[in-house]
C-alpha cells in the first residue's frame, strides 16, 4: 500500500526532548517502511530541514542534516510544481484545510496514496479518497 508520512512524524523521530514518543515513532516508522511504499514531498524535506537546523534541541549539524536528507530522498518524493500548488489551493477551499495541510494532502492524493499519516489532520477524515490516520491513535503500521 502507498502511504504518505507528514513532516511532524519524522520530526518526532529526531526530537530528543520526548524520548518515549521518539522511540514509539521509531518503532512505528520501521513497521510502516517495512510493510508499505512510503511517499513524501519536497515540502516534507524543506520543513524537516528547517526543524532539524533550528528547532531541535540541540539542532543537527550540517553533516547530520545532509545524511538525513540523503536518507529521506530514498523514498518516493512528490515534487511541488505549479499544478500541485493550484490544485492544493482548490483543495484548501473545498475541504477547509490550512494552506500547508492542503499542499501535503494534494501531494498524497496526486501520488495515489491510500493513507496520509499525520497528527495535523482529523483522525479518520477522508479527503478525496485519502484516509487520514494519526499513528498515535492507530495500531503499528496503520493496519
Amino acid at each position: 500500500m502507498r502511504v504518505f508520512i507528514d513532516t511532524n512524524l519524522w520530526v518526532y523521530r529526531l526530537d530528543r526532548r520526548e524520548p518515549a514518543k521518539s522511540e514509539q515513532i521509531r518503532r512505528w516508522l520501521a513497521a510502516v517502511i517495512r510493510d508499505h511504499e512510503v511517499v513524501i514531498s519536497t515540502q516534507v524535506l524543506i520543513e524537516l530541514r528547517a526543524v532539524a537546523s533550528r528547532k531541535l534541541q540541540p539542532p543537527l549539524s550540517d553533516p547530520q542534516i545532509s545524511e538525513l536528507l540523503e536518507a529521506m530522498i530514498g523514498f518516493e518524493v512528490v515534487c511541488s510544481d505549479d499544478t500541485l500548488v493550484l490544485d492544493a489551493h482548490q483543495l484548501a477551499g473545498r475541504e477547509q484545510l490550512s494552506w500547508f495541510d492542503a499542499l501535503i494532502a494534494e501531494a498524497a492524493i496526486r501520488s495515489r496514496c491510500s493513507i496520509l499519516f499525520s497528527e495535523d489532520f482529523s483522525h479518520g477524515r477522508r479527503i478525496a479518497g485519502l484516509m487520514v490516520i494519526n499513528p498515535f491513535l492507530e495500531p503499528a503500521g496503520g493496519d
